[in-house]
């Protein structure tokens, strides 16, 4: 097993080593993301050698790197401690490394990294070897076979070999101590969002504002009275009643992975019922876990987990892959719509991969990726969007990871090449077609890879037209989250635990900048459900000058103030008006849209 035998992985880490050395060498690399990587595997592999010095150097230059400031504060502390004990004779290293470990937690400012101890101790309760076995052999196999790993593959094979050797020994001891730490301080952050917030009611005559959600499906069931609804199509007669090439349209449309036009606003479960139950019930216990609390749903994930065989690895993973893909949309459309009887919720829903092994692009993959680009925007924009919610996105580099998976795509420089070259007409269909509807406001989720978005060339957070709006997330007391891009960001939202619903109704509280984007969603809505007139443009700017500003580390963070944009608003309607308020004008007119409120549709 590569990550299991010492001979196979010592092989694997000098080869990476050479590699990252010769890169670091020989190329001018800007990203700080990158070098951040580079240097983070190098001081694993220079503790694993047993180059303690060196393992601690490199560590230093990771910390320099990390330019947010509770992730710099965190930077290395795992390695000093097994550092400190390493240098100590074998029957002192447990008690030395605790030690060390503790030292290093004391010194923290609680308040500024609580978020980041609490996922860290998570992360540490459910990681097993069984499970980093099982997921290794489903992750590598094709490419050893193959008899080449790329380097993304081996670094995450490196880094599995690290948390068995060196965290997992340790890990009671870690955990022990990180409760001990959290326990100690029993205040939580306060939380900015609540004073800001803005809720519209019927009473205030407000405009129909269709909100289109881009992302893996909605259970419509769940919002009823707030759907856009076709009035030209026959719900589920199997027809494409208005000729506009979408069969069964009523609530909007749906694509296949390869571009294939399908019908529901939800996708079909592809998993057996009570193995989707069975995610749900991790899923809610794994996200408690990160928020620090003990219940019944986190004691029982601790249990599966320090008991799941390594056979079973596989099927654990992809069934919560496929809920958080199946329930995304719906979590998504929850938060987009909160506050705001006036949301109609236009369905685009995108098919995603949820298996371990993602297909093969292909060709007719990149036509199919083309054409959903292409046509969803015409259709939004024929529908009267006003909004659009973006919480997806990927770089070349998802496409040459697809490729990797399965080893394929010829040598590591052609999967690059053919990567880029299919990457960029998906790219240019995308941006292109944004572009031409300048009707429309496009908020796209910023990402959650901790990178800078202006070098991953992420698509579509990285666009800087002046109908999109890039959402990065921060926490509930408005700092920035350790998950959460950066580089191309227009505003931070809430984006960690926030609660909404999930297929079925059940609320749970998830975290990533997809789910910062419908903050920022829900707030443009909300304006323009209120002064219709208003452009995409000007929501843009309302939001973002009325956002406040906050610096760190030598950049600046626009947090989301719906308030403030609010009492923009209504002092450029006052002008607007002569100096008196502007009202809400009604929806009217033509158009081939109404709301389910005007037609209920079929349970």
């Amino acid at each position: 097993m590569l990550i299991t035998d010492p001979k196979a992985t010592g092989a694997l880490m000098e080869a990476v080593r050479q590699g990252l050395e010769a890169d670091l060498r020989d190329l001018d690399i800007e990203d700080r993301a990158t070098l951040r990587s580079y240097h983070s595997s190098l001081a694993n592999i220079a503790l694993l050698q047993g180059r303690l010095e060196d393992a601690l150097a490199l560590s230093a230059k990771v910390k320099e790197l990390q330019e947010k400031p509770a992730l710099k504060l965190l930077s290395g502390l795992s390695l000093r401690a097994i550092v400190a004990a390493r240098r100590v004779a074998p029957d002192k290293q447990a008690e030395t490394f605790d030690a060390a470990y503790r030292a290093e937690l004391a010194a923290l400012p609680y308040e500024q990294v609580q978020a980041e101890l609490k996922a860290s101790k998570a992360g540490l309760e459910i990681v097993s070897a069984n499970y980093l076995a099982g997921s290794a052999e489903e992750r590598f196999d094709p490419a050893v076979k193959e008899g080449m790993l790329p380097q993304d593959l081996a670094l995450g094979a490196i880094g599995m070999a690290f948390t068995i050797r060196e965290i997992l020994p340790r890990r009671d001891a870690m955990v022990k101590a990180l409760q001990e730490t959290i326990d100690a301080h029993k205040a939580d952050k306060p939380d900015i969002w609540a004073v800001r917030a803005v809720t519209l009611s019927e009473a205030q005559h407000l405009t129909r504002t269709v909100i289109a959600i881009w992302d893996t499906g909605v259970d419509v069931t769940l919002f009823p009275r707030r759907l856009w609804v076709n009035a030209r199509e026959v719900p589920d007669n199997g027809k494409d009643d208005d000729r506009n090439g979408f069969v069964d349209d009523v609530n909007g449309i749906a694509w296949s992975w390869t571009g294939e036009r399908l019908a529901g606003a939800l996708r079909k479960v592809e998993i057996p019922a009570e193995r989707l139950a069975a995610a749900a019930r991790d899923m809610k216990g794994y996200t408690e876990m990160q928020a620090g609390l003990d219940t019944p749903d986190t004691a029982a994930l601790k249990k599966k987990m320090a008991a799941l065989p390594k056979d079973e690895v596989k099927t654990f993973v992809e069934s919560i892959s496929f809920l958080s893909i199946y329930g995304h949309g719906t979590h998504v459309a929850g938060i987009a719509t909160a506050g705001n009887p006036a949301a109609r919720i236009l369905v685009v829903r995108a098919e995603y991969p949820w298996q371990i092994i993602p297909p093969v692009p292909t060709e007719e993959w990149v036509k199919g990726q083309v054409e959903i680009m292409k046509a969803s925007v015409k259709y939004l924009v024929a529908a009267g969007a006003r909004v659009v919610n973006m919480s997806w996105g990927f770089s070349p580099k998802e496409i040459e990871g697809m490729f990797e998976a399965n080893a394929a795509g010829g040598s590591p420089q052609e999967r690059r090449e053919i990567a880029r070259k299919w990457f960029d007409r998906i790219s240019a269909a995308l941006r292109s077609a944004m572009a031409a509807a300048p009707t429309v406001l496009f908020v796209p989720a910023a990402g959650n890879a901790n990178s800078d978005a202006r070098f991953e060339d992420f698509i579509p957070s990285s666009y800087d037209l002046p109908n999109t709006l890039t959402a990065g997330a921060v926490d509930k007391a408005g700092d920035e989250a350790a998950f959460t891009s950066y580089g191309k960001v227009d505003v931070y939202a809430n984006g960690y635990q926030v609660e909404s619903v999930i297929p079925g109704g059940e609320t749970q509280a998830w975290s990533g900048t997809s789910m910062a984007a419908p903050q920022v969603v829900n707030l443009a809505a909300k304006l323009f459900a209120r002064w219709p007139r208003l452009t995409a443009a000007q929501v843009k700017r309302l939001i973002v000058d009325g956002a406040d500003e906050k610096v760190v580390t030598g950049r600046t963070l626009r947090l989301l103030n719906p308030k403030r944009s609010f009492e923009l608003a209504e002092v450029l309607a006052s002008r607007a008006a002569g100096g008196k308020p502007a009202a809400a004008k009604p929806a009217g007119g033509k158009g081939q849209a109404r709301t389910a409120g005007a037609r209920p549709l079929p349970p």
